[in-house]
């Protein structure tokens, strides 16, 4: 859990977070292995919980891998899909990391939502309705680490 107290914002408690898969997490299908080791740390102080439509059919083999609950969206609305699994765990204590316009509700409804501009790019959705971007996943993970970072971005 990450307790901080962000001046024009107030207290936030962070106990889950919530990640997109294709996009924000990997780049064509694939996962990094800094992504995968700062994941897997980051997840021993959080619930951490990767939602996907697996477009790119990579969620079954990233199982072993990652220290986190993967789950498969189906359905006409993955954004609805991923804001109604954020609204079961808790928005207010919930941050929400992703790049594409299925993020963007989610982003919108976390007590923060973080959007990464990576190689796939940043919906212009998702930007809007996110409080803080990123250039990579790994700096979004890093923010958990290193939670002054948050801090400081979000600071009034």
């Amino acid at each position: 859990m990450l307790n901080l107290t962000i001046p024009g914002r107030g207290e936030i408690n962070i106990s889950n977070i919530i990640l997109d898969l294709n996009g924000t997490l990997t780049v064509d299908g694939q996962i990094a292995g800094s992504t995968v080791s700062l994941l897997n740390r980051v997840s021993k102080q959080f619930q951490v919980y990767v939602l996907t439509a697996d477009t790119l059919g990579s969620a079954a083999k990233l199982k072993d891998e990652l220290q986190a609950d993967i789950r498969v969206l189906a359905g006409e609305s993955i954004s609805a899909a991923k804001a109604l699994v954020l609204e079961q765990l808790g928005a207010e204590s919930t941050m929400a990391v992703g790049n594409g316009d299925n993020d963007l509700a989610m982003l919108k409804k976390a007590a923060i939502g973080i959007a990464v501009l990576g190689p796939e790019g940043c919906s212009i959705k998702a930007l809007q309705n996110a409080d803080l971007l990123v250039k990579d996943i790994n700096d979004a993970l890093m923010l958990l680490l290193k939670p002054q970072r948050l801090i400081a971005s979000l600071r009034d």
